[in-house]
């Protein structure tokens, strides 16, 4: 995704549909990559509600991402701040995965129930 952000700075049509194109490659695998990761951290039971959260949480970011690239495009900026900010929020998301997540094994959703 760090790649679309060269496409404003790019005059040739062809080479922003290669930049799109790659970005949307590396999109579907960061997508695939990070949908799978549940599966291996939480307990059967718990994967249905924690897919749908990871889909609120994407259907949020579109809304949002939406009305950023309405703003930026009302206030004349264009679209690069929308491109920056997309491109930049993959790599701050691997890294936080990486920090908060350093080995992958199942996690355990047991509590005590103090009475």
């Amino acid at each position: 995704m760090p790649w679309v952000m060269l496409a404003p700075a790019t005059a040739s049509v062809a080479a922003v549909i290669g930049i799109f194109s790659l970005a949307f490659f590396g999109q579907q695998s960061w997508s695939t990559l990070v949908m799978t990761l549940p599966t291996d951290l939480a307990p059967r039971s718990a994967l249905g509600r924690l897919a749908g959260l990871v889909g609120l949480g994407g259907a949020f970011g579109g809304i949002v991402m939406g009305q950023a690239a309405g703003w930026a495009l009302d206030a004349g900026l264009g679209y690069a701040p929308v491109l920056t900010v997309a491109a930049t929020l993959h790599l701050i998301a691997f890294a936080l995965i990486c920090r908060s997540i350093p080995r992958i094994s199942p996690l355990s959703f047991t509590r005590k129930v103090v009475p």
